[in-house]
């Protein structure tokens, strides 16, 4: 697993708990505003969160494409030269 996936899996993780976490303060009951309204500093960290994630979804994807074009480039190669013997 490349340090792409691994960073990509952390942030999900993250976002995942920011989102239980929320969650959790809804259903307690324990407090109307946070049922109206989250509390800014959560609001923005999950923002932030999620931006990243696209930004990193991008990232590998575009990684992962080029890859593939690279793989392809070199059996394209190897062909080429074993026809050629």
């Amino acid at each position: 697993m490349s340090k792409l996936d691994e960073a990509e899996q952390r942030l999900q993780r993250a976002v995942s708990g920011l989102e239980d976490a929320a969650r959790v303060v809804l259903f307690s009951g324990k407090s109307n505003v946070a049922i109206t309204q989250p509390e800014p500093q959560v609001e923005a960290e999950l923002e932030s969160a999620q931006a990243r994630n696209a930004v990193l979804e991008d990232v590998n994807a575009n990684a992962g494409q080029r890859l593939d074009d690279a793989i392809e480039h070199i059996k394209t190669i190897l062909e080429v030269r074993h026809a050629g013997g």
